[in-house]
């Protein structure tokens, strides 16, 4: 009887924590690109209007509901050119959607994009004294629920970038926020951004103190445009930040076990891999964009953390009308119908280590998973905006 009940104890208590070990320990949402105006219309080949932005705060705050902490990647506003007091109204009307959905009050930071800046697009976060956060009536600077939580926040409300935890008692994951419009290639239509060597180079300094002071277990670097190349084979990036900023990465990478750069810009779903000279490969995943005026579908994005603090899979949320969103999703490792089906029992870098450059794009192209699952765009992107170095 002895071994019967070793044998029932064994079945009980056993089997149950071997199906936990594979369950995320910790899950985050992210959200990009809503770009929205009060006279859109919100149709294919637009920018967000009051009644998608509406509906999509619903759909935000039923993920953000089961979730651990939350990012907004950037470009709040409806696309404009050059100083618009609307803008103002447009960013504050985002800013209080984002917090009024935000029903659990968990953590949630947010991250400059290139068409926040009251200046005009790609321009200085700061702007005759005021940035995108004067308008965040509701906020703490750039977070919201993030008391005890910022490791430095000296360059938050002027320039747009800081450090800091995302869960109160967890030092296992640091976020570090960058404001990369800092770092890019200005579009030549635009006027120049002034001052942008001495920018560019005050945050790599700062972002150097912040890699050799801090040590985690997961290291999410957040940003808005990704390094590489856009759509058409441009670098995104000036070639010197570029190297400077794979440089940091080398030289700081052993304080952490994981690191994982997030990132949205191009509205579309994509992977980008940076190539260190140890061997070692740092993923950058981009969250698509809400607006559809690159006609993809509007999506958000939840990542899964396990108990080693890896990236074990994301769900991309996304939907196909511009009345309603219901729970249309795909998955990159966990269920049968995913991105990669060949990757059972791997993690996210563990998986794309494994498969060679083409196995990822064809993966990608093939179930139009660049495009958010639209046949309006060309599900081909994959191939010039992978690499990045």
């Amino acid at each position: 009887m002895n071994i019967v009940y070793q044998v029932l104890f064994l079945m009980v208590f056993m089997i149950p924590i071997s199906f936990s070990s594979s369950s995320p320990q910790i899950r985050f949402l992210t959200i990009s690109d809503i770009h929205y105006g009060k006279n859109n219309s919100s149709m294919d080949g637009h920018n967000v209007g009051d009644g998608f932005l509406a509906i999509s705060m619903s759909k935000f705050q039923e993920l953000g509901d089961e979730v651990d902490f939350v990012i907004t990647l950037g470009d709040l506003p409806t696309h404009m050119l050059g100083y618009s007091p609307k803008k103002e109204l447009y960013e504050q009307t985002v800013f209080r959607g984002l917090f009024e959905s935000d029903t659990q009050q968990k953590p949630m930071f947010y991250v400059s994009g290139n068409n926040d800046s009251l200046a005009g697009n790609y321009q200085p976060f700061a702007s005759e004294g005021k940035t995108p956060l004067d308008f965040a009536d509701d906020w703490n600077g750039a977070c919201v629920h993030c008391d005890g939580l910022i490791i430095d926040d000296s360059h938050m409300r002027t320039h747009g970038y800081y450090s800091t935890y995302v869960m109160q008692n967890n030092h296992d994951i640091i976020l570090i926020v960058l404001n990369t419009t800092q770092w890019t290639n200005i579009p030549k239509f635009l006027p120049k951004y002034p001052n942008q060597d001495t920018d560019a180079g005050n945050q790599l300094h700062w972002l150097q103190a912040q890699l050799k002071a801090n040590k985690a277990k997961q290291l999410l670097i957040a940003m808005h445009e990704p390094p590489g190349n856009d759509f058409k084979g441009n670098p995104i990036w000036n070639s010197t930040y570029l190297q400077n900023f794979i440089s940091l990465l080398e030289q700081n990478q052993q304080a952490y076990n994981h690191i994982t750069l997030l990132s949205s810009h191009t509205h579309m779903d994509e992977i980008r891999k940076i190539r260190l000279s140890s061997g070692k490969n740092v993923y950058v995943y981009a969250t698509p964009s809400v607006s559809r005026v690159h006609y993809n579908n509007s999506a958000m994005k939840v990542f899964d953390v396990g108990v080693n603090m890896e990236l074990t899979d994301f769900t991309t949320y996304y939907t196909t009308s511009t009345y309603k969103w219901d729970d249309d999703h795909y998955q990159a490792l966990s269920v049968p119908d995913v991105i990669f089906p060949q990757c059972t029992n791997k993690n996210l870098d563990q998986c794309l280590d494994g498969l060679s450059d083409s196995d990822v794009c064809d993966a990608i192209e093939f179930g139009n998973f660049y495009g958010v699952k639209s046949k309006r765009v060309n599900n081909k992107g994959c191939r010039k905006t992978y690499l990045v170095n």
